[in-house]
């Protein structure tokens, strides 16, 4: 598996392009955002909270905005297309923390058990989930491009790996998911791209280093998992990858290693589930 080399003249794509984000206000959202400003690219910016310190640049736009609404998420495409006239990638970030356990469940008056609460899949999951959605609806009204438009999700590696924060393992696993699903329907019968982010332990609001204390872990900083943001939007030859990036490094993962690992013969079968499951649809269609 061969480390990636990101260079400045690789994220050179972005310039003039118009980028919608969400959970750009802090974190590896604000470092992508400050790095998409830096290159050209125009940002809108959705958020529950505005950044810390205001961005004066032209090219940046804040629109408040909870990923668990509908009708907010929507706001926000609508807010973008009437501001710029296009949508040329959308970064689905916004995420949280863990928030709820499913060993210790929360007793009601009538000493009954409440049901886990869905607040960290609602806004890691659903809200990727719709961010894309809405990508895809808008974007395939658009005028034809000259270089295909692109999505681009905000997984873990939390997503493939045992971790022990249920909750917020499942909805990374799901958005993992939700690249495999989309992958195959979409570039390039239809000209938008679909890729994934994979940052392993990073310094961020969620996790400061402090938190770190005693423990053997190599982290990174916002900044360099914003550079593997900016190429899945670059680099127009990368769809359904997943980009891990850890300690400062880059690898490709899912096409290279995920995927791989389930060989015909672990599978026992030639054909993959996919090539399977378009055959069926066929047939079911007939």
């Amino acid at each position: 598996m061969a480390e990636i080399t990101i260079n400045d003249t690789d994220l050179q794509g972005v310039k003039g392009k118009v980028v919608l984000m969400t959970g750009g206000s802090s974190g590896i959202g604000l470092a992508t955002a400050t790095l998409l400003l830096s290159l050209g690219a125009k940002v809108v910016n959705g958020d529950l909270n505005a950044p810390a310190e205001d961005n004066k640049s032209s090219s940046y736009t804040f629109a408040k905005t909870n990923v668990t609404s509908w009708s907010e998420l929507t706001n926000l495409f609508k807010e973008t297309l009437e501001l710029h006239g296009q949508i040329d990638h959308v970064f689905a970030n916004a995420g949280m923390r863990p928030t709820t356990s499913y060993l210790e469940l929360e007793i009601d008056s009538n000493n009954e058990p409440i049901e886990p609460g869905f607040l960290t899949l609602d806004v890691n999951l659903r809200g990727v989930i719709n961010t894309a959605s809405l990508a895809l609806h808008y974007m395939q009204k658009q005028k034809a491009s000259s270089t295909p438009y692109s999505v681009v999700l905000t997984a873990s590696s939390s997503s493939f790996h045992r971790f022990r924060c249920a909750d917020y393992g499942i909805s990374k696993h799901g958005v993992l998911g939700l690249l495999r699903g989309l992958a195959p329907v979409t570039y390039p019968d239809m000209p938008i791209r679909v890729n994934a982010l994979c940052p392993s332990w990073t310094v961020t609001a969620l996790t400061e280093e402090s938190h770190y204390a005693g423990v053997d872990a190599n982290l990174q900083p916002a900044e360099a998992v914003a550079r593997a943001a900016v190429l899945l939007m670059s680099d127009e030859k990368r769809h359904g990858q997943m980009i891990l990036s850890a300690a400062n490094k880059y690898r490709e993962i899912e096409e290279a290693v995920l995927l791989k690992a389930m060989s015909p013969e672990v599978r026992g079968q030639t054909l993959t589930e996919d090539e399977i499951c378009a055959g069926v649809i066929a047939n079911t269609m007939g």
